[in-house]
Formats: structure tokens, C-alpha cells, sequence
């Protein structure tokens, strides 16, 4: 019997040892729980240091700078997470980083200028705040706050692509760190505006990190301008770039409404809840950074159809699983007092988001499949009709039923966002399946 389960255990460390992904991801998750946990551990920290209200405008102008960043990176991840793997040689890869993000730092840099000059961000907030919040003096932080997310964001999935996922862990860990430090020391060490405090000290850190972290993209970089891999580059994420712009309708459309019908109130009640679902989310998001690079380098379509099947069922039990533990936790922080009973709305709202979340995770691993084929054009395709969905739902729902409305719709978005992909990804495996065995016949 001893030696069953011996052997047992053997077995299983050799396929430890052996599944190159799960090494990876459990390296990565491993970082990832203690950042998330930390970052959960100190939202009632930032409850106490701050208003309901500041709350809610915080988390809104924070989901403006994410979501707009992810549009002005112009899908240049795509190309870099696809071809930095296929590439042999150190001197081709450096030469497709410095032409990636000499494209990207220049196109930063030409939107920018004219964001200043003609103060285009003004019109933009006027149009995005029922109440314009004091901009003014937010604006330096705000506009500093998109190439330093930009490029934050290229950063880290560069070290995914090129496999340096000891440096992602420090980068992750040093983020958690330093910025939580420096912004709850300066909440309470500083009057006035918690809101400009909370910008200020987290972008400023933000950038130090990025300015240390990136040396190891800079060493790596050979000065050397392709034209070519520019245009390859740009053709590959413009359907992401305009998808993203999908994108912000679909992912900002449930904050822009509840802005313009409900309170702030009500925006710091789906934030809160919004906070705790992402855990979700951005558990996935590590997954995906480790999953993607070696999904693209697998040639062999049955294999990588087999091992996404399997993720894809482990992932929808994990999740659930987790998602119960969340509202779980959170009831308890609410009836320990440790997050303010102020905010007990959450409860009701938290597990439409937490299904939400799920659903947009799994629509993501079959949205793989359409850029393994190069079919990224059917991303935007879907962008736009869900977009239409996202707008026609947010206008009728949220009136109505509020910040439960902001969540019900979000839930229906990803729901269509879920049914077109998986079908779109059987569509195109089947295709391509069908190739692959006329191939071989001949």
C-alpha cells in the first residue's frame, strides 16, 4: 500500500515537474494570490481614508485611464506576444521590441501633444461627468496616468512573451509594495482631496517601478527600425484596437450610465462590489499572460484544442468555487464591521458581478482561438453588435433599476459576448481541422 501510494505521488510531481504551463502559472498565481489578497486586505484602509463619494470618483477616474489606455496601446500586445516567440534569433527579437515600441512611443507622444493643445480631455470629461469634477486639479496626474499605464501594460506582457516570469513575480510584488505604502501614508499624513492624493502617489510610484523593471526591455532592444514589422504590427492590432473601442462602450458603458442617472453613492456600491469580483478577473489575467504565449507557439491544432477543453471545464469549477468563497467573505468583513455597513448593498450586487466575471474569462480563452487563426477582424465584428446590446441595456436598465441595472446589463453583454465566440471558435477549428486532414490524405 506504502508503495501505491508512493509511486502515486511520484506520478504526480513528475507531471508537476513536466507541464511546463502549470509550473508557470503556479510561479505566477502563487505572487498573484498574495497581491490580490494584499490589495483586499487594505480596501478598508481606503474606505476609512475616504468619502463614499471619493470612493466612487476615484474607481470612475481610474476606470476612464484603464479602459482609454487599453484602446491607445493600438493592439501592439497582439504582435508582441506572437511574434517575439516565433522569432529564432536575440537580434530579430530585439529589433521587433524596438520597432513595437518605438511605434507605440511615438504614436503616445503624437496623441498626447494634441490632448494638450487643443484641450481635447476637457470635452471629454464634460462629456463623461454629469457633475464636472474639479479637473483642473486632477488633470496632470490624469493625463500623466495614460503613458504610464500604457506602457506598464506592454512591459508586463513583454516579460510573459519572453518567459520572464521571475521578474513579472518582482514586479507584481514591488507594485503592491510600494504603491499601497506611499498612498496610505500620504492619506494620512495629508489633508484636502483624497482623490488627487490617491493619483498623484500612485502614478508617481507607478512610474519609478516602470523606469527600474524596464531595464530588462531595454538591454534587450537592438536600435534597429523595421518598417516592415511596423506595418505587420499595425495590421495585427488594428482589429484590436478597434475592438477596444468596442470595448469601452461594452466595459464603461454600465459606469458612464450609472453616472449619469444615479449617485456616486451608487457608483462606490458597484466599485466595491466591482473590486471583489475582479479577483476573478485578474486571477485569469495572470492565467492569460502565461497561457497565451504558449498557446500561439503550439502547431499542433488537436493538441491545443485538447488542452484548452480541459482549462476551459477546470476553470468554469474553479471559479464558481471561488466566487462563493468571495461573497462569503465579504458578508463576514460586513458583519465583523470591518468594511463599513454603509456599503451592504454590495451583497446583493456582488454575485451578478461574480457571474459576470466568470463569463468574461471564458469568452476569452475561445477569443484565443480567432488570434491563433488570424481572425481577428471577427473580434471586432462582435465588438460592434454586443456594443449596440451594451448601449441598448445600459439606456433601459439602469433608469429603471439603478446600480442593479449597471450589473444585470454587464452580466447580458458578456453572456452574447460568451455564445458568439464559442461558436465562432468551433466554426473556425472545424475549418481548420478539415485542412490539417486533407493535407494529410494528400
Amino acid at each position: 500500500m506504502k508503495l501505491f501510494e508512493n509511486s502515486a505521488i511520484l506520478t504526480l510531481r513528475n507531471s508537476y515537474r513536466g507541464n511546463l504551463f502549470l509550473k508557470k502559472f503556479a510561479g505566477v498565481l502563487s505572487v498573484d494570490i498574495l497581491v490580490k489578497a494584499s490589495a483586499l486586505l487594505l480596501i478598508p484602509f481606503y474606505l476609512r481614508f475616504m468619502t463614499q463619494e471619493e470612493f466612487g470618483m476615484y474607481n470612475y477616474l481610474l476606470s476612464i485611464i484603464q479602459t482609454f489606455s487599453l484602446l491607445l496601446n493600438f493592439g501592439l500586445y497582439i504582435p508582441q506576444t506572437k511574434l517575439y516567440p516565433a522569432l529564432k534569433t536575440a537580434n530579430e527579437k530585439g529589433e521587433l521590441l524596438f520597432t513595437i515600441f518605438s511605434t507605440l512611443l511615438f504614436l503616445i507622444t503624437l496623441i498626447s501633444l494634441s490632448v494638450v493643445l487643443f484641450q481635447w480631455d476637457f470635452n471629454l470629461i464634460s462629456l463623461l461627468f454629469k457633475n464636472s469634477p474639479a479637473y483642473d486639479q486632477y488633470r496632470s496626474f490624469v493625463l500623466l496616468s495614460f503613458p504610464i499605464t500604457i506602457v506598464s501594460f506592454m512591459l508586463t506582457n513583454y516579460l510573459y512573451a519572453s518567459e520572464k516570469i521571475q521578474q513579472v513575480k518582482t514586479y507584481n510584488i514591488y507594485r503592491i509594495v510600494f504603491i499601497n505604502s506611499a498612498v496610505l501614508i500620504a492619506l494620512y499624513y495629508l489633508n484636502g482631496d483624497s482623490v488627487l492624493v490617491r493619483l498623484g502617489f500612485t502614478y508617481s510610484v507607478e512610474l519609478i517601478l516602470l523606469l527600474v523593471l524596464g531595464y530588462y526591455l531595454v538591454k534587450e532592444l537592438v536600435p534597429k527600425f523595421n518598417f516592415k514589422l511596423m506595418w505587420t504590427s499595425l495590421k495585427m492590432g488594428w482589429p484590436i484596437m478597434v475592438s477596444a473601442m468596442f470595448g469601452i462602450i461594452i466595459n464603461f458603458s454600465d459606469k458612464f450610465f450609472l453616472e449619469k442617472y444615479g449617485t456616486l453613492t451608487d457608483l462606490s456600491n458597484y466599485y466595491l462590489a466591482f473590486s471583489f469580483a475582479s479577483i476573478i478577473t485578474l486571477i485569469f489575467a495572470s492565467l492569460q499572460n502565461v497561457w497565451l504565449p504558449l498557446f500561439m507557439k503550439e502547431q499542433d491544432l488537436e493538441k491545443n484544442i485538447d488542452k484548452s477543453k480541459k482549462l476551459t471545464s477546470k476553470l468554469a469549477l474553479y471559479f464558481a468555487i471561488l466566487a462563493i468563497c468571495i461573497w462569503v467573505g465579504f458578508c463576514f468583513l460586513l458583519w465583523k464591521g470591518i468594511i463599513p455597513h454603509k456599503y451592504e448593498d454590495v451583497v446583493y450586487i456582488l454575485p451578478i458581478l461574480l457571474v459576470t466575471q466568470i463569463i468574461t474569462a471564458l469568452s476569452t480563452l475561445f477569443n484565443n482561438y480567432l488570434i491563433y487563426f488570424e481572425k481577428t477582424q471577427f473580434i471586432s465584428y462582435t465588438g460592434l453588435v454586443v456594443s449596440f446590446v451594451s448601449l441598448g441595456m445600459g439606456l433601459w436598465l439602469i433608469p429603471i433599476w439603478g446600480v442593479y441595472g449597471a450589473a444585470v446589463s454587464s452580466l447580458i453583454s458578456n453572456c452574447i459576448y460568451l455564445i458568439i465566440y464559442y461558436f465562432l471558435s468551433l466554426l473556425f477549428k472545424k475549418k481548420q481541422l478539415k485542412t490539417v486532414v486533407s493535407r494529410a490524405d494528400f
